[in-house]
């Protein structure tokens, strides 16, 4: 049970508005056409591979804050970092937070707009108060909902696909590397503090078992969006196919709701952990505020361009992860051993 609770919520926190809105599929592989299915095997291994390895940092350190998984990560205390890492989280939340008042086609800056700000920063300063244990509860229970729906939109809208041939489709490689980067990042606080006291063969499995779901619901999005393409540049090409079915609409804008907040709580976990005031209800206060004032700017522009800039600090955590980075750490311990002993050498010899 405890395996599964923490597939849900690494699903949980990745699937947000981007995702179960299938704005974040269409814009980042439905537009390439049948390309995109060749690059699904691809994502799989690098989701796996990369889950798999914080869950492995998680069950062996006991991870409090964000600091602490950094310099496990980055085997340095960086300002730069910090400021990257505290600036991409403010990115990702106030993007969760703009999204729900999308999602209701509530009027920008209208009283009804303000009204929903102030309820999701009540309801946020609430969840994140209790830490990890909410998210993961909220995660078991409303995740595989949301799936089930996700399915039930697709298959009720399959159409013959149609191809879509881009010229720039040598964009489509880079894409697959910033999405699964921009996703990792999204979570990897998440995903390694949920994961103290797990043996390695549980993160195979919880890794395997989350990668293949995603993988699996991401190459049937795309299948239903190229058989829809007059969809593809909708806000949420998803939500709105199932505007087609009165009921199944409603269901699906109140679990996209849901969607969206469980990945808004794991990023303002993220960023809770940055501050450090006496008295704890500021460290939860605080980073609501300022994603909330935040999230004015519209859902659109932060998925299509602003997502694009955690996906290169995603790529850069990525890059301390996977093993060819132990190479070069292992080069560079070679080259500063050789140095010293040419060094020695040379002092021997005068």
């Amino acid at each position: 049970m405890k395996q599964l609770k923490i597939v849900l919520l690494i699903i949980g926190t990745i699937i947000g508005a981007g995702f179960v809105s299938g704005k974040e599929i269409s814009s980042f592989f439905s537009i390439f056409g049948y390309y995109s299915f060749i690059f699904i095997i691809p994502i799989f291994f690098l989701l796996y591979y990369l889950i798999n390895k914080l869950l492995i940092l998680g069950s062996i350190n006991k991870i409090n804050n964000v600091d602490e998984l950094n310099l496990i990560i980055f085997k340095k205390n960086n300002k730069i970092i910090k400021i990257f890492i505290f600036i991409s989280f403010i990115i990702l939340s106030s993007t969760m937070m703009s999204a729900i008042p999308t999602a209701f086609n509530i009027k920008m800056y209208s009283t009804m707009h303000y009204i929903t700000i102030i309820f999701i920063i009540i309801l946020s300063c609430i969840a994140i108060y209790k830490d990890i244990s909410f998210i993961k509860n909220l995660c078991t229970i409303i995740v595989p909902i949301i799936l089930i729906l996700m399915f039930i939109v697709c298959f009720l809208n399959i159409q013959q696909p149609s191809n879509i041939l881009l010229p720039n489709i040598i964009l489509l490689p880079y894409n697959v590397i910033t999405y699964v980067c921009r996703n990792v990042f999204l979570s990897y606080f998440v995903i390694a503090k949920s994961s103290y006291g797990l043996k390695t063969k549980d993160c195979k499995i919880i890794s395997l078992t989350t990668a293949i779901i995603l993988s699996i619901v991401m190459a049937f999005v795309i299948f239903v969006e190229l058989g829809n393409a007059e969809y593809i540049t909708s806000s949420m090409p998803i939500l709105s196919l199932s505007q087609k079915y009165n009921v199944l609409y409603i269901l699906y804008l109140i679990v996209l709701q849901f969607a969206i907040f469980t990945t808004l709580i794991s990023t303002l976990l993220t960023l809770k952990s940055f501050f450090k005031f006496k008295h704890k209800i500021f460290n939860v206060i605080l980073p609501t505020l300022i994603c909330a004032i935040l999230s004015f700017i519209s859902f659109d522009y932060f998925v299509i361009y602003l997502y694009s800039i955690i996906g290169i600090f995603g790529f850069y955590l990525i890059f301390y992860l996977v093993p060819i980075n132990s190479f070069f750490q292992n080069s560079n311990q070679d080259i500063h051993k050789a140095s010293q002993e040419t060094q020695n050498n040379s002092r021997s010899h005068n």
